[in-house]
């Protein structure tokens, strides 16, 4: 075992340097206890400080589970119907379209299935509270009826934790205190930026330099923090059901364990029936979200976590990504097994590489190479995405120039359930300012300007298509492509002045 060991730390430092990221931890739990724990490389990489299995990375969707398991908590205690609608417990929230609206549930809404996309941009980035991402809802088109289609989607989480704080009157953030991080024991686990920027032991976030390159180059990111959010007032992130939280290897270790049903807190924290519930498949899936591997089959999402077979085994798992940060926890519970891994780089595969040598080495196969497999993966998904900003953008006219002067496009663009897009023209360029980033916009063909920079999480050359009126001609709309998933429409903003 520690001959294995041993060389998985050698294997991380080579991913290290493939990946060319500062750090990555990794924790193994099984029979009940901690096989491995520890870390890789820096945590800071200016002032070359060592990461190990006590530092604080955030763990951004791994938040879900957690509020999954709230909702379990509230069913057994009879006060949570998982298929009871919505808005029996908030009669105000309204879906774009009638039948969501009266009959989408908890079970819907933890598994990805209410027909929406995940219109990211209506709060990422934004001065959104938690109630107006929620009363937002009303105003973010479907593009599937429910329960149809898996769609990934966020907003339905702070949905869901929305509920919660209505049924207990508690707020989100002190029922997960009350009823799991402090009966687990999982005293580093915490909420708000202030606490993470304060402990003398957490990660510094990065992600890289160009956001066309999945793989080279490294630059600190700040966190990422929504401007409602105030540990001081008691106001925690508005997408906190979502994916609000920081923690520690040894603390998911302990996370790890209680979902095994190896923590002697687990029976008075959750009934055995509700647990397996959380595990259980609720929806299929297409294709993975995850790197498409012969070892897998059978994709499904329960709530909150991905369900699927691996290698003949259940595993139970999900990731989670944000600003400088990705995260994994996985769970084969025939082998009473629980991997948990950390890494302070925006995007990065080389965790969830690492969780897969030590799930091999416990199944008793070996061979994958897979920090090789999901580096080139990652590089050749970068070259399908600027193949799909390509195709965002549309052949190009040659010798087209924009129908109108520069400073007729400049104005505020609005559309209900998005914050508004302000376009300024400055010297003899025109800007696009959105959520709080600002990008250069510079003509590509016609009426369609392209990003010259990143904008969010969008990479370079985005474009951005300017509307005419049909009567008189005048620049009145503004179409942006901020969907990632296919067969979704252009978001549009009318223009107000």
């Amino acid at each position: 075992m520690a001959d294995f060991y041993d060389e998985l730390g050698r294997i991380a430092e080579r991913g290290l340097g493939l990946w060319e990221s500062p750090s990555v931890a990794i924790g193994v739990t099984r029979g009940g206890e901690t096989v491995f724990s520890g870390a890789f490389g820096q945590r800071d990489a200016e002032r070359g400080l060592a990461a190990d299995s006590q530092t604080l990375y955030q763990i951004a969707s791994c938040t879900k589970a957690f509020t999954a398991t709230l909702a379990a908590t509230l069913v057994d205690e009879g006060r949570l119907d998982w298929d009871a609608p919505v808005r029996e417990y908030l009669p105000e929230v309204r879906f774009y379209d009638d039948y969501a609206t009266r009959t989408v549930c908890m079970r819907d809404l933890l598994s990805h299935r209410t027909g929406l996309p995940r219109h990211e941009y209506s709060w990422y980035g934004t001065t959104y509270s938690r109630e107006d991402i929620v009363n937002n809802l009303r105003y973010l088109e479907p593009n599937r009826p429910p329960r149809t289609t898996f769609q990934y989607n966020n907003q339905c989480y702070v949905l869901a934790g929305r509920v919660l704080e209505r049924l207990s009157g508690e707020s989100f953030e002190e029922l997960l205190r009350t009823r799991i991080l402090e009966p687990l024991g999982m005293s580093r686990t915490c909420f708000f930026i202030e606490d993470l920027e304060e402990d003398g032991n957490r990660a510094v976030g990065y992600g890289r330099p160009d956001g066309s390159d999945p793989v080279h180059g490294t630059t600190a990111v700040p966190y990422y923090r929504s401007v409602v959010e105030s540990r001081q007032e008691g106001v925690g992130s508005p997408f906190a059901p979502a994916g609000c939280l920081s923690s520690c290897i040894d603390d998911l270790l302990v996370w790890a364990r209680f979902h095994l049903g190896d923590t002697t807190e687990a029976d008075r924290i959750l009934s055995e029936r509700a647990l397996a519930t959380l595990h259980a498949p609720q929806m299929l899936l297409d294709e993975p979200l995850d790197m498409p591997q012969p070892e897998t089959a059978f994709h499904c999402y329960g709530l909150g976590w991905f369900v699927e077979s691996y290698r003949g085994r259940t595993l139970i798992h999900h990731s989670g990504n944000i600003d400088g940060f990705s995260s994994f926890v996985g769970l084969v519970p025939e082998l009473d097994l629980g991997v948990v891994a950390c890494t302070n780089m925006n995007g990065s595969l080389l965790h969830v590489a690492l969780a897969h040598e030590v799930f091999d080495h416990h199944l008793g196969t070996e061979g994958g190479d897979w920090v090789g497999r999901y580096h080139d993966y990652a590089v050749e998904k970068g070259e399908r995405d600027r193949g799909r900003v390509s195709r965002l953008t549309g052949e190009r006219a040659p010798g087209t120039k924009p129908s109108h002067a520069l400073a007729d496009y400049a104005g505020t663009y609005a559309r209900p359930g998005y914050q508004p897009v302000s376009v300024a023209l400055e010297g003899d360029a025109l800007h696009l300012s959105f959520n709080g980033w600002r990008a250069p916009l510079r003509h590509f063909s016609y009426d369609t300007f392209i990003f010259d920079g990143v904008l969010g999480e969008l990479p370079p050359g985005i474009p951005a298509h300017f509307h005419l009126a049909e009567t008189g001609g005048a620049v009145d709309g503004l179409a942006l492509p901020l969907h990632a998933e296919p067969d979704t429409d252009l978001v549009r903003f009318a223009r107000l002045r």
